[in-house]
């Protein structure tokens, strides 16, 4: 199927003194949120001390947790693997995982779906992360001992996370070393956050976006954006990605690249903390997730940049044709891909889901 030009393909598998402990601020209107009508994105506190509605605020952002290495391997193999963000919206979370077995991906692994806010008596103890797995979805992650302060204006989150799955079993060649105590800086929002009024485009663009049109200079239509990807995996042969049918493993049916599952529709996350999240569906099972980042390219908030690919190298702009509170139309110039057509202009149309 086509991509979006920008996106980099990732299996499934984004004050000035120390807040005391009960000190709580998910309740409180930030002052410096005072012109944005975006989530409070300086909320700190217990979640353990906090009900569901506050603790979604808490843990709002992308968190750094740490940095990743390149890989030297040619083939999939199970090693051990580090985080390097965790991010919650209002709706979903993407867990980023320097992962060196995938070789296929550069060593990144995406995990994306949403979370859950258990609570016993009006107070959460703990966070469920779930993720689509053959067709239907599945607890994979607890988090617990989840607190977030703020120390001289930099926020930091601190907690206990444990996968309740095999990451083997969901498609993610990692060893079980990854249950452990974290602690992570919260990355910078994207500029206009703090002025982001119902009425800008950065209030706007945020959220879930179905795609439902398309069309490019080459004649390209909605009708046959969705298309076979049997090329795909010919082209990951050719790399040499694919080197014999073994290194195929069949126990995780959301690689599209692997088991050539075609997409008949799209779904697109933008966050307010510079993160997209491109998701292919086939009869509305997650088989595809996609991932970079994004950020305004002039004050006006007409154009937006992205990036993607190992070391940032993918990047484009696309200039925004029109955008409400329920469509976003934006288009792609000058677009190449690796064949020989010559570039293109291409144009997408979405609604938004939430």
């Amino acid at each position: 199927m086509k991509r979006l030009p920008f996106l980099l393909i990732i299996l499934l598998i984004y004050s000035c003194s120390k807040s005391s402990n009960d000190d709580s601020s998910a309740d409180i209107t930030d002052p410096r949120m005072a012109s944005s009508a975006i989530t409070n994105i300086y909320a700190t506190g217990k979640v353990s001390e906090q009900t569901a509605e506050q603790a979604k605020k808490t843990i709002f952002g992308k968190w750094n947790l740490g940095s990743s290495s390149n890989s030297s391997k040619t083939a999939r193999e199970v090693t051990d693997c580090t985080f390097n963000s965790i991010e919650f919206t209002e709706y979903d979370y993407n867990l980023n995982i320097n992962a060196p077995g995938m070789t296929e991906t550069g060593g990144i692994a995406i995990i994306y779906g949403n979370f859950e806010l258990v609570e016993e008596e009006e107070k959460v103890t703990k966070i469920i992360l779930k993720t689509f797995t053959e067709g239907s979805e599945q607890n994979i992650a607890e988090v617990t001992n989840i607190e977030v302060i703020e120390t001289n204006g930099q926020l930091d989150i601190s907690f206990k996370f444990d996968f309740i799955v095999n990451l083997e079993s969901i498609g993610i060649p990692c060893n079980d070393n990854m249950d452990k105590d974290y602690s992570a800086d919260k990355e910078p929002a994207v500029e206009g956050t703090l002025t982001a009024d119902t009425n800008s485009n950065h209030y706007k663009i945020v959220g879930t976006w179905n795609l439902s049109d398309y069309s490019d200079t080459f004649g390209g239509t909605f009708g046959n954006y969705f298309e076979d990807c049997s090329d795909e995996l010919l082209d990951l042969n050719a790399d040499g990605v694919i080197n014999e049918q073994d290194e195929i493993t069949g126990g995780f049916d959301l690689d599209l690249d692997y088991d050539c599952i075609p997409t008949d529709a799209a779904k697109l996350v933008i966050s307010t903390f510079g993160t997209y999240i491109y998701l292919g569906l086939a009869d509305e099972n997650l088989v595809e997730v996609v991932m970079g980042n994004w950020e305004w390219g002039n004050e006006e908030q007409t154009v937006f940049n992205v990036t993607g690919g190992p070391g940032d190298a993918l990047n484009s702009s696309a200039t925004i044709n029109n955008i409400t509170d329920t469509q976003l139309s934006f288009t792609f110039l000058n677009i190449n891909y690796d064949d020989d057509d010559g570039p293109r202009d291409e144009t997408y149309i979405f609604a938004k889901s939430n």
